[in-house]
């Protein structure tokens, strides 16, 4: 997987395989803070952090939304991992997950589980909007995929 970053809330730059660390990194990709499923999936991510966290798993989510919109967002449903804008879709193109919905150019909602040698050992790509992974099956899909590969 090439090397991604993008600019984090406070301006700084996250890349992504120093966040990863020698972790696993799950990628949320959503379609923004208008968006209700999402906004419960990031919840659920969220009250499973501990889990996530001994499985040696990081989250990071990704909208095409603005920093500003994503800072309010991570601060509203005081989110424990980063919530990062892509209005660019650099990285949302990089995993080809541009779409249409309604008027504007927004996410696929998808889930990709990336392994510390830096490769996609699960994704799990949205056909329709309300085709999201509840966090427990996100978390219980991970922790399969982990120990498989172990």
């Amino acid at each position: 997987m090439q090397n991604l970053e993008l600019q984090n809330n406070d301006d700084s730059i996250l890349n992504f395989e120093q966040y990863q660390g020698s972790d696993y990194l799950l990628l949320i990709f959503f379609r923004g803070a208008w968006c209700n499923l999402c906004k419960r999936q990031l919840v659920e991510v969220n009250s499973l952090i501990n889990e996530f966290t001994s499985s040696n798993i990081k989250p990071l989510a990704i909208s095409p939304d603005t920093k500003f919109k994503s800072s309010l967002l991570k601060t509203f449903l005081r989110l424990k991992f980063p919530i990062l804008s892509d209005t660019e879709f650099s990285v949302i193109d990089y995993f080809k997950l541009k779409t249409k919905f309604k008027d504007h150019i927004t996410s696929k909602p998808a889930v990709i589980l990336i392994s510390p040698d830096h490769q996609v050992i699960f994704e799990k790509i949205g056909k329709e909007y309300d085709d999201t992974m509840s966090g427990k099956n996100i978390l219980n899909n991970c922790q399969k995929i982990i120990k498989s590969n172990v």
